[in-house]
């Protein structure tokens, strides 16, 4: 994860091959190897603090905010009067904060791997704040594993899980993401993310390709999170309307004005993909799951296409 830069303590992050960047420490906060990952939170000059996993960065306090408002209300925002909500993964807190500025939420159900990843940035870091921890549950199993057997039925379904590696593989297959629809109400809907829309593309093609053949409405949608550099997409589906379009505010308009990034502009724009981007995601290509995190995105954007 460390390493020196002309003196200064920097985390090193590879993007692809030949192109990393540094962000420099300020101090080590925590680190500890749990059974799953090595967890690491570090302060940090530009960011403040930052949860890394395994050596990847994961979320920083400046723009994780980002991330969660428009994994939450861009699904939240074609969803009528949500009353139950089911989080994949998501233990750094950000998703279920998003989620209890909903004032109709009765239910959410956070399903997370890994304990150590929840005591560590409740402890540590700020992502926690404002979460409605009357209405959440915490149960600490494998996603893949509760939804196969879970029969409750939910108004949506966030999964903000790891990239895909062989710990996650079972959440990437078709078998999952048809037991997440047996799962959402007649209105329901289902984000997930989906890693870097231009370094590793073949992840949201991949997903979208077994969504649009299980939901009447799906769609792949980006946005740009400095820390992580690259623009970051999510792939989305939706049982009764498209998702390109907001219809529900689903907060009061103290939340919607607070919140940082989201909007019902943002969210529209963030449907337009890049012109080499959407060919891409057209074309008829077998995506095996050990070649999702190949980074060819840039070269097949910009010289193949």
């Amino acid at each position: 994860m460390g390493g020196y830069f002309d003196g200064y303590k920097c985390i090193i992050n590879e993007e692809f091959k030949g192109f990393s960047y540094i962000i420099e420490l300020s101090s080590e906060v925590y680190s500890k190897v749990s059974k799953y990952q090595k967890i690491e939170i570090v302060d940090t000059v530009p960011f403040g603090k930052v949860l890394i996993t395994d050596g990847i960065v994961m979320i920083s306090e400046l723009d994780e905010t980002i991330y969660h408002e428009m994994m939450v209300h861009v699904p939240g925002s074609i969803v009528p009067n949500p009353e139950k909500a089911l989080v994949i993964g998501g233990g750094d807190g950000g998703v279920v904060r998003e989620l209890s500025k909903y004032s109709t939420l009765k239910k959410i159900r956070l399903v997370e791997i890994d304990p150590e990843i929840v005591e560590a940035t409740q402890k540590y870091m700020s992502t926690w704040e404002g979460v409605n921890f009357d209405i959440l549950e915490i149960v600490f199993e494998d996603g893949f594993k509760f939804v196969l057997e879970d029969n409750d039925v939910y108004d949506m379904i966030l999964a903000d899980i790891s990239a895909p590696i062989d710990i996650a593989k079972d959440i990437y297959s078709e078998e999952f993401f048809r037991n997440v629809y047996r799962l959402l109400s007649d209105n329901g809907t289902f984000v997930i993310q989906s890693e870097s829309v231009f370094l590793t593309p073949k992840v949201s093609k991949f997903i979208s390709n077994i969504l649009k053949n299980i939901f009447p409405f799906s769609g792949i949608y980006y946005v740009v999170i400095p820390s992580y550099i690259s623009p970051w997409s999510f792939v989305i589906g939706s049982k009764h309307t498209d998702p390109r379009y907001p219809k529900y505010t689903n907060m009061s308009s103290e939340h919607y004005e607070n919140l940082k990034f989201y909007t019902k502009e943002v969210h529209t724009a963030s449907f337009a993909l890049p012109n080499a981007v959407a060919k891409y995601i057209q074309q008829e290509e077998e995506i095996k799951f050990e070649n999702l995190l190949d980074m060819s995105g840039l070269d097949l954007f910009f010289r193949k296409i």
